[in-house]
């Protein structure tokens, strides 16, 4: 058992130093650029620098949604990818250790991969805010949570479609399965309206099947200063990790029926 850990996390380390020497560095670049024209063009609409600041926070916290989905489809596509592209999977499955421990590896690497970005961004983004208006953000802990549970299944979502043979195929299944998981409730709602029995049917299973980002939606709530009680956060933790475990085993599953 020890040995088997220790395999898993050798290759989770590998595959996180491996994302954050090529792919991390630009983005955060960019994000900084952004996050500092942002701070400079808020100031002439708004009319109260309270106004600015919810402008300011409302604004930053859809542009790090936008750039960490980006992030995890970017991460968790090219991960194990890469490695089968260039044949350097074929060198490590010589080795021995089970095509599971390989992926868990991977899996973990970049769920750690895709948390360290988000955390920098959100980082960026409240040490601007408080350069700029001397205010600690007093929901910065339950933004923080809400969203490394969000794009962890993201990421974890888009390592599992990876493994299909096409990267367009990939891409697709990965930007319909987030929006339609934004959706969920909406859909579920308007078939349950429809009352047709098959379609209610069909609405019921996609819904287990795809994850619901909605629990993890609690923008609004912060940016309104209403509390989120620790009963929801243990629930919504909950929910992430049976979900993060279900695309662990399905992935492992998947690239053990793989031909490599």
């Amino acid at each position: 058992a020890h040995l088997m850990f220790s395999r898993i996390r050798l290759i989770m380390w590998d595959t996180f130093l491996d994302v954050a020497r090529h792919k991390m560095l630009a983005v955060h670049l960019v994000f900084v650029c952004i996050a500092i024209g942002l701070f400079n063009l808020f100031g002439h609409f708004s009319t109260t620098p309270s106004l600015e600041y919810r402008m300011i926070q409302d604004v930053g916290l859809s542009i790090i949604s936008l750039f960490g989905f980006l992030i995890a489809l970017f991460i968790g596509s090219t991960t194990l990818r890469d490695d089968i592209q260039r044949k350097t999977i074929y060198a490590v499955l010589t080795l021995p250790m089970g095509r599971w421990e390989l992926y868990t590896g991977k899996f973990l690497g970049t769920l750690l991969a895709a948390v360290v970005n988000v955390l920098i961004m959100l980082g960026i983004l409240t040490g601007l805010l408080y350069i700029k208006f001397g205010i600690i953000w007093t929901g910065f802990q339950w933004v923080a949570l809400f969203m490394l549970l969000e794009f962890a299944i993201m990421t974890g979502m888009v390592l599992l479609f990876s493994l299909t043979n096409s990267l367009i195929v990939c891409f697709s299944l990965s930007i319909f399965c987030v929006l339609l998981g934004n959706m969920a409730e909406h859909v579920k709602h308007l078939a349950f309206e429809a009352d047709i029995p098959l379609l209610s049917f069909a609405t019921d299973v996609v819904y287990w099947l795809v994850p619901n980002f909605g629990y993890f939606n609690i923008k609004y709530k912060i940016l309104k200063d209403l509390a989120v009680s620790p009963s929801f956060a243990m629930w919504a933790i909950g929910y992430a990790c049976c979900y993060l475990f279900f695309l662990l085993v399905a992935g492992s599953w998947a690239l053990n029926k793989k031909d490599l």
